[in-house]
């Protein structure tokens, strides 16, 4: 192997691995042959062994190897990864797909192939090390339904795309390495054959469509992927770089073993589980293409005890001081790790005692999935404990904290390769009794806790948080620390009248403001009522006793006042309200803002696709007219003013809960 730092592998049945050494870019090219496994009963695999002979295509050889349950015996097979998909669709056949099992048929070829040779991307020496210094462009900016109309080159905005802007863009594509693009509404390859049409020349550029998923109940859209040949391509619109940067995606492909750009475009979820499929292939543990451990019968009463979820402890909405926010760092997998949870390991006569729940686990052998996240978990509490001194080392704390905060999700989905429900309930069934144990800890020591949710506790109180903390962690076996001591908190009502559980607003010791569930959070809230929030919240940050927010009440309304004043002069992007579509058009019948979107853009010929973002300006809400691309005058006035004054809501709950004597709220305008 080249000496430099792996930044990038491509390929299948080769596999060109790109080395970074003084800056430079080399590559070299591998031969990848692969094989796979087969187990089944002996008179089945013997009856495999005449066919593949008969075919004179496949040689094999009978072997032993392992699963995480232990050893078993089978067929091992070689095989080009090109040709792994036909192979176990051969198998498969003659089995009637139900006679075989078959191991390692589906991991990703440059995984395996980095993981079979001990080697990995952007290895550090030291953890502290830097990333490889790594020429970044970014090429990002904005379309309105397929027409670019603004762009940013590395940090320089150009408010037209003219010639020059177009050579700016030529020249960030041919000095940069990683290229970030944004794509969104074909943006980039747009741009790209702009670049074309003015006659500089490109590597050879391939664009991919877009796709729309499911992931966690929700419906997304994956805009059309561009590839540059001799670039690493990167989609601004990617959750890992949107969340973390470059340096915490470096992180990720890093320690998942995928290559930088897959990383980018696969979920955290499959981030971790490419993680431990690289760990198993590292150690010699055959990986599943379809897991067969199904759930186990569970009486009614089993099933209720077990399948609980996480324990919430629902707050009164309000305005509470001195408050200490405490957070279990990494709880579930650290239960994972801990408790030594895996599918080979959870038994009901093990050494280690599942609360809540009939189940154990083994105290002696080291589980797979424990084994597997023992590292993730401890890269990440240790870049957790020196991210103050460096943002590189925040954005790489980020990025695993996205990973484990995922890993606990994959045990109960159904298609993981080392999942079972009843670890996945094992896991909450711990986090439970963890949570429950740190309240009355909190008791114990003269605090009342106000809320919890999972891995969370909020506590009021004066005593001494270092020892609640540190009796936590001795009695959990868990990591729990201070997230944050506010000077106050408001927990808001939700729409029943009960505490919302993530709605809440609180000005820490230090100056700084966390905020959750309010507007200046959502994604499809118009820029007004974010701005106003913001102002109101700059407003609050001055406040250090609800006494003083109370004193702030005329200035808020005040600012109120000024907000419905401007709804007439403010820039038309002020009002544009960012929509999530999640069906197909034909499937939208309500007439509300996002059927009246859609039904403008298809009958402008526009195609939507579920999971995409559009953006509109609504132009007359009782008529269905709203504005797509500027071509529409004017805003509906009573509209923006109702979507105001459910922002002013909030923000007046917030005041209204510091009064001195509540009745006297009713004569301000908060509409509480």
């Amino acid at each position: 192997m080249n000496a430099g730092t792996i930044v990038n592998a491509t390929g299948s049945d080769t596999i060109r691995v790109w080395y970074m050494d003084h800056g430079r870019i080399s590559y070299r090219d591998h031969r990848n042959r692969s094989w796979i496994f087969v187990s089944g009963d002996m008179y089945d695999l013997a009856f495999l062994a005449r066919q593949l002979d008969e075919s004179g295509i496949f040689g094999y050889s009978m072997d032993t190897m392992r699963n995480v349950h232990g050893e078993i015996e089978g067929i091992r097979i070689p095989v080009w990864p090109s040709g792994i998909r036909d192979l176990n669709a051969i198998i498969n056949s003659i089995g009637m797909e139900r006679k075989f099992s078959i191991y390692n048929g589906d991991i990703d070829p440059v995984l395996r192939f980095m993981a079979e040779r001990n080697l990995g991307f952007f290895t550090l020496e030291n953890p502290m090390d830097p990333d490889p210094e790594i020429p970044v462009s970014t090429i990002v900016g904005r379309s309105m339904l397929g027409v670019p109309y603004d762009i940013e080159i590395n940090g320089r905005h150009f408010p037209r795309i003219d010639s020059d802007a177009i050579y700016e863009a030529y020249r960030a594509i041919t000095q940069g390495t990683i290229i970030v693009y944004s794509n969104r509404d074909g943006f980039f390859r747009k741009i790209l054959q702009m670049i074309l049409h003015q006659g500089y020349g490109l590597p050879r550029v391939t664009t991919s469509d877009g796709s729309t998923f499911e992931s966690y109940g929700q419906t997304h859209y994956s805009n059309p992927r561009v590839s540059i040949d001799g670039k690493i391509c990167i989609e601004s619109d990617s959750f890992a770089y949107s969340e973390t940067g470059i340096h915490g995606l470096i992180e990720i492909s890093r320690t998942s073993g995928l290559p930088i750009v897959t990383a980018s475009r696969v979920t955290t979820g499959t981030a971790v589980s490419s993680m431990e499929e690289a760990y198993a292939v590292r150690s010699g543990v055959l990986i599943p293409v379809r897991k067969d451990d199904h759930e186990e019968a569970k009486s009614a009463e089993t099933l209720l005890n077990t399948d609980s979820g996480g324990l919430v402890l629902q707050p009164d909405p309000g305005i509470y001081t001195d408050v200490h926010e405490i957070d279990f760092s990494s709880m579930y997998p650290s239960i994972m790790v801990r408790y030594n949870l895996s599918p080979e390991t959870l038994q009901k006569n093990g050494a280690i005692k599942i609360h809540g729940t009939p189940y154990s686990a083994s105290g002696t052998d080291r589980g797979f999935l424990a084994s597997a996240l023992d590292g993730l978990l401890q890269r990440r509490l240790f870049y957790k404990s020196v991210k103050a001194r460096s943002g590189l080392y925040g954005m790489r704390d980020a990025a695993l904290k996205w990973m484990l905060l995922t890993s606990f999700g994959y045990t109960g989905y159904k298609n993981a390769k080392f999942g079972k429900i009843e670890i996945h309930e094992s896991i909450t069934a711990m986090g439970r009794w963890a949570l429950a144990m740190a309240m009355n800890i909190a008791r114990a020591n003269g605090f009342t806790p106000i809320h919890g949710i999972v891995d969370s506790l909020w506590i009021s109180g004066s005593g001494d948080v270092g020892k609640v903390l540190s009796q936590i962690q001795e009695r959990t076996g868990i990591g729990i620390v201070e997230d944050g001591h506010y000077r106050w908190i408001v927990f808001m009502p939700a729409n029943s009248g009960l505490g919302a559980l993530n709605r809440y607003i609180g000005l820490r010791m230090d100056g700084t403001v966390k905020v959750r569930g309010l507007y200046v959070r959502r994604r499809d809230i118009p820029p007004v009522c974010k701005n106003f929030q913001w102002e109101a919240i700059e407003i609050l940050r001055s406040c250090m006793t609800p006494e003083d927010i109370w004193a702030k009440r005329k200035e808020i309304m005040d600012l109120e006042a000024r907000y419905v004043r401007s709804l007439r002069y403010l820039p038309l992007e002020d009002f544009r309200i960012p929509l999530h579509v999640t069906r197909n058009p034909e499937e939208y019948s309500v007439h509300n803002i996002q059927g009246m979107a859609i039904k403008e853009a298809v009958d402008r010929g526009y195609r939507i696709m579920p999971g995409s973002r559009i953006g509109v300006v609504v132009v007359d809400h009782h008529h269905g007219i709203v504005d797509l691309d500027g071509t529409h005058d004017g805003i509906d006035l009573k509209f923006y003013e109702r979507q105001l004054s459910m922002a002013f809501r909030q923000i007046g709950f917030i005041v209204r809960s510091c009064s001195p004597r509540k009745k006297q709220a009713d004569l301000f305008s908060f509409s509480v």
